[in-house]
């Protein structure tokens, strides 16, 4: 059955037309997802060069096969300015004008539009490299692990490979497809494989966009907004599915009870929002003691937790008088004056108390009044001895107390 190479075309026009007023809609209903802006001119660039295509044929003119191709180069500007958006990254002109400007130079070049063989070289070579861009900017953002994000980077290598490939066929194969004697169905397998991509890079760019949407509520759901440490939802959900792994790993973990000392005076004297002054200055100085996959949560007012994955007790005892350190050599700006506190530590750890979550928190818990009862400004490290009396420590010093 022959393909109607006019009928792909006014076909792809008016589902391109129909998509980028799709994105449009997302991006005016959400002003704080641009991309939906830069990919719905993505695709009505992408309409304007299939109608210049359309209405004007594939001769060697200016008005055609010049603008056709240079609008379609814009198009996948458009695309990659997108995913520069994506990634919260300024729009960059410079490579999209380095690929259009060559083009058109080119078409003002006498003979070159009528050579079938020149054409195919530099459009393959220009389209090509621009849906590369697009790709490249998705698998560089690959530290934020979204799921859809691979599928959008087969789909711009495979577009790049298609572009490419007119290259090792270009003997081969007839127009668009290679540089032999244009051929209607050529022409509308060329559009059928373009409009095949961009139909599925719009559920991608549309499940990618959800996507990070439900992962930015859900880290919003887990995070403390005053000083930005997960909170104890999060404990909750992260604590349990990090012993369940540890457990079957036989690995060891330990959790941190962290009270700040006298936090109820701090606050009588300056206010609630000194004491938030405090609290904020205290999580950036354990963030900067504990390692990239430690885990701090505040679990309500001074009250702080902090999982050490893969730690041992003595490990554990080295990273909470770091802390401990930290915390009293370090000091909040509070209403222009300078103000210190002191942390008190408790310390449990699975080696003695198994994968339990609640019984680790319990158990730190209780070290921490320890501490507090032993002269503040300590670690104590629970034991499994219920019935000694707790063992008087000096500052700093991380001995073991029973509780």
């Amino acid at each position: 059955m022959q393909i109607d190479a006019s009928t792909v075309l006014l076909s792809g026009i008016f589902v391109k037309l129909l998509l980028g007023t799709l994105f449009l809609v997302f991006w005016l209903s959400d002003r704080r997802s641009p991309w939906f802006g830069w990919w719905s001119g993505t695709y009505f660039f992408a309409a304007v060069a299939a109608s210049i295509l359309l209405l004007r044929g594939f001769g060697g003119s200016l008005s055609a096969v010049g603008a056709g191709v240079a609008a379609l180069i814009v198009t996948l500007g458009f695309c990659w300015q997108g995913a520069r958006s994506f990634h919260r990254l300024r729009p960059s002109w410079l490579p999209v004008l380095a690929a259009v400007a060559p083009w058109m130079a080119l078409s003002l070049l006498p003979g070159f539009l009528d050579n079938l063989y020149y054409r195919v070289v530099a459009s393959s070579v220009l389209l090509a490299a621009m849906a590369a861009l697009s790709g490249f900017e998705f698998w560089r953002g690959r530290e934020e692990r979204l799921l859809s994000r691979w599928p959008v980077i087969v789909l711009f290598g495979t577009l790049s490979l298609f572009f490419a490939s007119r290259l090792l066929f270009i003997d081969i194969l007839p127009f668009p497809l290679g540089a032999r004697p244009i051929q209607s169905e050529a022409v509308a397998a060329f559009n059928m494989i373009v409009f095949f991509h961009a139909l599925v890079l719009t559920v991608l760019f549309v499940a990618i966009t959800k996507e990070r949407l439900e992962r930015e509520q859900r880290n919003h759901a887990q995070t403390d907004p005053l000083t930005g440490a997960l909170n104890r939802r999060a404990l909750m959900y992260r604590g349990g599915r990090m012993l369940t792994r540890h457990q079957y790993e036989n690995a060891p973990l330990c959790l941190l009870f962290l009270d700040l000392d006298h936090f109820k005076a701090l606050n009588d004297r300056f206010g609630h929002s000194g004491g938030d002054d405090v609290l904020t200055k205290f999580v950036a100085v354990v963030h900067d003691s504990i390692r990239p996959t430690d885990f701090l949560f505040r679990l309500g007012g001074e009250e702080f937790c902090c999982l050490l994955p893969h730690t041992s007790t003595d490990q554990a005892q080295t990273v909470a008088e770091r802390i401990r350190q930290q915390v009293e050599n370090a000091a909040a700006n509070v209403a222009g004056a300078a103000v210190k506190v002191t942390v008190s530590l408790g310390l449990a750890s699975t080696e003695t108390f198994g994968y339990d979550l609640d019984a680790l928190m319990r158990r730190a818990d209780m070290a921490v009044y320890a501490a507090k009862r032993r002269g503040r400004n300590q670690l104590a490290i629970a034991t499994a001895d219920n019935t000694a009396a707790p063992i008087p420590i000096a500052a700093g010093s991380g001995e073991a107390v029973p509780v």
